[in-house]
């Protein structure tokens, strides 16, 4: 684990989930394209460069490993200080190479942590551990909802009264039969210090992934639009059901949550937006930006801008008399704004003049 993270939303990055290359034994991650926002995504040119070297397609599958790190999967029992934790920052933890299995001891993991219990190392000492925020943001919302609905997670749990696992229990497996009493009253659920979030990058994405995470049990639910690509209503959510198409807002119940038989008033409690960073960046529209700090706001929702990217909004062209350096900055014309490519160390964080750093409280 990272107990520092460059991402601004973050304390630290976990990331138990590995990938061996067969061919070479170079351990790094693995991953698999899901839509366009994954085109060029930013972990893996970390991985062709420090991981496996190979890109994330689903051909390489079978020149690698997923393997569970098993240090790292049991780190959780020696954190002593409270943190928020990015899990599995480097792939996504619902894809269906990561099995349930896998699942389970990174749930029993954080579950020890939440519970605020005193665990026991494989060598049976014991020690204090504190509460943290773990975050899990994911493009696979169905597999997310089918693990920790009551048809996965609760329907393979085995009643217990164990209060603390130990990291042998953890890396021998049943873990998650060891750990979860869900419905005996001996462990919440949905986890109180597990925020579990989806990533979408247009209104299409958005469309098929928020209405799932709504409703999967979470403390937390939060949506990450990076990199945002167009314009995206969380309040005119449009899917299609029975043969027609619903609407319903994202940021708020339209019905009283008695009568919501399909939400029971589960809402996106966390908007974070940000633009595209890397040489082949795509702009992000300072309007579409916009739009969704207005709607966070009337809803009382928090708003986390994270970053411009690599492109920012700019007043006007650069004349032809700056340095050759500074024009090749000067990038493209989007929907009538003017972008120009500064790099994200320049762009910045500041929407309007204002830092946007809204975020839910740690439940503890």
């Amino acid at each position: 684990m990272s107990d520092r993270s460059k991402i601004e939303w973050t304390d630290a990055s976990w990331n138990p989930i590995r990938a061996r290359n067969l061919k070479t034994g170079k351990v790094g991650w693995h991953c698999e394209h899901a839509t366009t926002g994954c085109e060029f995504c930013y972990s893996e040119g970390f991985n062709k460069r420090l991981g496996t070297g190979l890109p994330y397609k689903p051909g390489h599958r079978k020149d690698i490993e997923i393997l569970l790190d098993e240090e790292m999967l049991t780190q959780p029992l020696r954190w002593k200080k409270p943190r928020k934790i990015f899990v599995c920052s480097m792939t996504d933890a619902f894809a269906d190479f990561v099995t349930d299995e896998m699942l389970d001891k990174m749930f029993v993991s954080t579950w020890n942590v939440c519970c605020g219990a005193s665990a026991i190392t494989a060598k049976r000492a014991a020690f204090p551990i504190a509460s943290i925020a773990s975050t899990t943001l994911s493009k696979r919302a169905k597999r997310m909802r089918a693990y920790l609905g009551t048809s996965g997670a609760v329907a393979r749990n085995k009643p217990s009264s164990q209060r603390v696992v130990t990291a042998d229990e953890i890396l021998e497996g049943d873990a998650f039969a060891t750990a979860f009493n869900l419905r005996g009253g001996y462990s919440p659920w949905p986890l109180p210090n597990v925020w579990l979030g989806v990533s979408a990058e247009r209104q299409e994405e958005a469309n098929a992934r928020i209405p799932e995470l709504q409703r999967t049990p979470a403390a937390v639910r939060f949506v990450s639009l990076e990199p945002l690509l167009g314009p995206i209503d969380l309040e005119d959510l449009v899917r299609a059901a029975n043969g027609c198409e619903e609407h319903h807002s994202a940021l708020e119940c339209d019905v009283a949550v008695e009568d919501d038989q399909e939400f029971h008033g589960a809402v996106v409690d966390w908007v974070i937006v940000g633009g595209e960073s890397g040489a082949s960046a795509r702009a992000m529209h300072p309007d579409w930006v916009r739009s969704l700090r207005d709607q966070c706001d009337r809803n009382e929702t928090p708003f986390f801008f994270k970053q411009w990217g690599a492109w920012s909004p700019a007043v006007e062209p650069a004349s032809e008399t700056q340095e050759d350096e500074e024009l090749r900055n000067v990038g493209l014309m989007l929907d009538g704004q003017y972008m120009r490519r500064l790099g994200k160390s320049k762009t910045g964080r500041f929407l309007d003049g204002v830092e946007h750093n809204s975020m839910p409280g740690v439940r503890r």
